[in-house]
């Protein structure tokens, strides 16, 4: 399986050209028939297949069932990438690199359509080197020396593992300083690093830092019990009130009463109405 990112449906008709001039020299083998859909970026290609003598095949409208395999190819392809880039944490604007990996991952798992044989191995005829693989997004050092402009320059800095070069046997590495990505062979690699976690708001967009969503904002009121419990801060000692005895200094007074009675405490109020009224 191959992909190819394009920015406009124009680039379908020069890419196919040289895809398939790619296919019959490589697989020495003959594009005998098409089926597409009758979009706009295929309507291209009609005139195209004629001339090679290519048999074009049209699926019915609004009916996609009937590329029901191209389609269940590309759902494959974009579960995959998307599950890469939550995985790691990457930035949604570097898509093509997770679904670029995500094809090239998925070409050399088993299939059970393939006799548990891989895509690669059913093309190539050998098997996939897999100690190649690596974690996409973990952090890397690649070897920089061959791009250094003097030798004060470092000769690693930490990137991003970004997947692995079409064109190389290497990987791609991205400075998220500099927004430069490297293409090197020699990479060290911290799998269970993400350096774009790292990055990544702690807390939800909206809501303050230190306030959870689940609490209440609203103080929760103190009770009675730990009222009571409170001793009120005494600035300089004061003789006993009159009335009061005098191992019993830190009690609180209520509001006044009539005069007839003294004033109970507070303390001795709320012991007297805790206890259960007799028959």
């Amino acid at each position: 399986m191959w992909i190819f990112p394009l920015k406009r449906k124009s680039d379908v008709f020069p890419t196919f050209k040289q895809f398939l001039v790619m296919v019959e020299r490589q697989f020495n083998t003959k594009l005998k028939q098409v089926q597409t859909d009758w979009g706009g970026e295929f309507r291209s290609l009609s005139s195209f297949f004629q001339t090679l003598g290519i048999l074009h095949r049209l699926s019915c409208p609004h009916t996609s069932e009937q590329n029901g395999v191209v389609e269940r190819r590309h759902r494959h392809v974009v579960e995959t990438g998307l599950t890469l880039l939550a995985q790691s944490h990457v930035p949604p604007h570097f898509w093509q690199f997770a679904y670029d990996t995500a094809v090239y991952l998925i070409n050399r798992m088993p299939s059970r359509s393939n006799s548990s044989l891989s895509p690669f191995q059913h093309l190539f005829k050998h098997p996939p080197d897999y100690s190649f693989l690596r974690v996409f997004g973990s952090q890397c050092f690649p070897h920089l020396r061959p791009y250094n402009a003097h030798k004060m320059e470092f000769r690693s800095t930490p990137c991003v593992f970004l997947g692995y070069s079409s064109q190389h046997h290497g990987y791609r590495c991205l400075d998220p300083e500099t927004d430069r990505i490297y293409i090197a062979r020699h990479v060290r690699f911290n799998e269970l690093c993400f350096p774009f976690k790292s990055l990544q708001p702690s807390h939800k967009p909206g809501l303050p830092p230190s306030l959870d969503p689940y609490t209440s904002v609203y103080p929760t009121p103190p009770l009675l019990d730990d009222l009571l419990d409170q001793t009120p801060p005494v600035t300089s000692p004061q003789p006993p009130h009159p009335d009061v005895p005098a191992n019993t200094a830190t009690v609180i007074p209520d509001p006044p009463s009539p005069p007839s009675s003294p004033p109970p405490t507070l303390h001795t109020y709320h012991r007297r109405h805790k206890q259960p009224a007799s028959v």
